[in-house]
């Protein structure tokens, strides 16, 4: 069969131009409802996150608060560990002296009288310097054999030895005495 096209070029072309138009606004409507979905689609990212980020600081605000409590809490420990020591050790020592005036009254000879005792606390012991008078020097040897004998008392070192002269008869002899008590 023969087709036989009886509508002038125009009419064609028209045609043409109007499908032409019809598949370009229908390319232009896909283009745009996809921009618009892909619009949307990130304005829900956008909103989502955003209540994401109100959330964690909402959370952050609270951990704040709560790492100032604990922040606070360990430093009232330290203080309190601090004062725990200062307690401690003041109950250590409470206990030294009546325990070192104890021992020397046990090992102080009757011929030996004490006239000046000095002690210095150090970490764990106590640094005695103790000034005596005797009535001889015999005294003063007992006296230091027996500090250097008892297990509380370490590095006793005697220092200068003089004599004195009260009276005419009564002689007495001064002396110094270095030691550490534990």
């Amino acid at each position: 069969m023969i087709k036989i096209n009886l509508l002038p070029k125009e009419v064609e072309r028209k045609v043409a131009i109007r499908e032409k138009k019809f598949l370009l606004s229908i390319i232009i409507i896909l283009v745009v409802g996809g921009l618009l979905g892909l619009y949307s689609l990130k304005l829900a990212q956008y909103t989502g996150l955003k209540k994401k980020v109100k959330r964690v600081e909402k959370e952050l605000s609270l951990l704040e608060t709560i790492i100032k409590k604990v922040d606070e809490m360990e430093k009232s420990k330290e203080a309190l560990a601090k004062k725990l020591e200062v307690i401690q050790s003041l109950m250590g020592s409470r206990l030294v002296y009546p325990q070192l005036f104890e021992d020397l009254a046990r090992i102080v000879p009757s011929r030996v009288w004490l006239t000046s005792l000095v002690t210095k606390s150090e970490s764990d012991f106590l640094t005695v310097n103790i000034e005596a008078s005797a009535a001889d020097n015999y005294a003063i040897a007992d006296f230091i054999t027996k500090l250097s004998e008892d297990d509380n008392f370490s590095k006793v070192e005697l220092s200068n030895i003089t004599t004195k002269k009260e009276k005419e008869e009564i002689v007495t002899k001064n002396f110094g005495v270095n030691c550490e008590y534990r």
